[in-house]
């Protein structure tokens, strides 16, 4: 009794992809390849060519920003700005003693959200000001310290140091008085005062000319 054998010389298998589909992987990895090329040489100090600025704004651009390709990839892990470690928000009621903490021991994405919140008082938000978000946090906070005057802070958390020996503090890095006088909401920023006083000269000597 014979069995028929498969895969003989009139009869090949092949698992590769088809035609198409190989022809569609090479024009993809050409078009990465040259958004990846014109990147860098428009990515210049000195300036790129009004053509290759052309062809990148008008075929790459528009499908840069969908895909999320047109951010770059500054992660606190990996760059360690100031501006990327954690924040934190403190509401101090005036005269009462009473005082919160945000996010305090919360966790996960309740403590995430306040502390993206910190972080836009202390840096800005889109219009580059973060007292509206100051105003309405200390708002919230006249029923929790039983009155309508409190100060809110913005503190910086340290980012952990290689050295684990070294322990730094935490950074003021916002300040500001939200009172309530009528029925209106006012906010206070506690500059520094450096930003506050004029720049005096000295008065001149007596019987010089200034």
């Amino acid at each position: 009794m014979t069995h028929a054998r498969h895969g003989g010389a009139g009869e090949t298998r092949s698992d590769r992809p088809s035609e198409a589909v190989r022809a569609g992987v090479t024009v993809g990895i050409a078009a990465l390849l040259l958004g990846l090329g014109l990147a860098i040489a428009t990515n210049s100090l000195s300036g790129s060519s009004a053509l290759l600025g052309t062809v990148k704004s008008r075929l790459f651009s528009p499908w840069l920003v969908p895909a999320w390709l047109d951010l770059g990839w500054d992660y606190r892990l990996s760059y360690g700005l100031a501006e990327d470690a954690d924040h934190e928000i403190e509401v101090a009621g005036r005269g009462t003693g009473a005082s919160i903490a945000l996010p305090a021991d919360r966790g996960g994405e309740r403590a995430a959200r306040w502390r993206r919140l910190a972080r836009t008082i202390a840096v800005g938000g889109l219009d580059g000001d973060g007292g509206v978000v100051a105003a309405g946090v200390g708002r919230g906070g006249f029923g929790i310290t039983g009155t309508t005057d409190v100060d809110v802070r913005v503190l910086r958390l340290p980012q952990p140091d290689r050295d684990a020996a070294v322990v730094a503090e935490a950074e003021q890095v916002y300040a500001a008085r939200v009172r309530r006088v009528g029925d209106d909401v006012q906010l206070i920023r506690d500059e520094p005062r450096g930003e506050l006083a004029p720049l005096l000269r000295p008065a001149p000597a007596a019987g010089t000319t200034p």
